[in-house]
């Protein structure tokens, strides 16, 4: 799949708008879990500058997107974040995998936009890719790309931990909302539509047939636990 510009600006503008959008991950519980088997390197104190850029601005032509900020990810970064996508949500027999689409664009337009939350996910995520090249290197003498398919294995393993222990809760952190990015960016792409089954609006031939004995039982639960009325009185 061959990614302009153009493309990852549509695709972050539908990555908006999700529902998820305005979901945090859950957070790891700080300090309560046992040790990591291995000793872990300091997490990076400084994130380097971001180069000054404006946003969309008020009013911005999605139908003939611009893209008006610097990227962020070096060539080798958006090689990281790909392959982290293709162990994360790796491809099976219905869809490709998620750094296979190019998810590492997606990420790079994100964490490079001029706003608070992507800001905020920028300094973590390059804090994060920082500590993970280093803790490679302090464990398999070679940066994370670098490293044998059970190594990455092992160390993506220690950063899917529910409770972490306290050095390692700002790496657990990283690759949480990585991971949020990944399927936030993933399900925005056609694949990742198809490969939950959305079909989205459908054309109904003939009469309208109103809806689903399944629809009107779970509308009427919702209504009665909001103590409203199933029909105009």
């Amino acid at each position: 799949m061959t990614l302009t510009r153009r493309t990852t600006l549509q695709w972050l503008a539908a990555a908006t708008t999700l529902a998820l959008a305005d979901r945090a991950p859950a957070l790891a519980l700080a300090g309560d879990g046992p040790p990591p088997p291995f000793a872990v390197v300091a997490w990076p104190a400084d994130v380097p500058p971001l180069s000054p850029a404006r946003g969309y601005g008020r009013d911005p032509d999605l139908t003939a997107p611009t893209v008006p900020w610097p990227l962020t990810l070096s060539k080798a970064q958006r090689a990281t974040i790909d392959l982290l996508g293709d162990m994360i949500l790796p491809a099976d027999a219905g869809s490709p995998g998620a750094g296979s689409l190019g998810v590492g664009a997606f990420v790079d337009e994100w964490i490079s936009a001029p706003y608070p939350q992507q800001q905020e996910d920028r300094a973590k995520l390059m804090r994060g890719l920082s500590w993970l090249d280093a803790q490679t290197r302090a464990l398999h003498g070679t940066g994370f790309a670098a490293a044998t398919v059970p190594q990455r294995a092992a160390l993506l393993d220690a950063l899917t931990v529910a409770q972490p222990a306290a050095a390692m809760v700002a790496p657990v952190a990283f690759m949480d909302r990585l991971r949020y990015l990944f399927v936030l960016g993933y399900y925005s792409l056609p694949e990742g539509k198809g490969d939950m089954g959305y079909i989205g609006d459908q054309p109904t031939e003939g009469a309208y047939p109103g809806p689903t004995p399944e629809a009107l039982a779970h509308l009427a639960a919702l209504l009665e636990t909001l103590k409203l009325p199933s029909r105009p009185a």
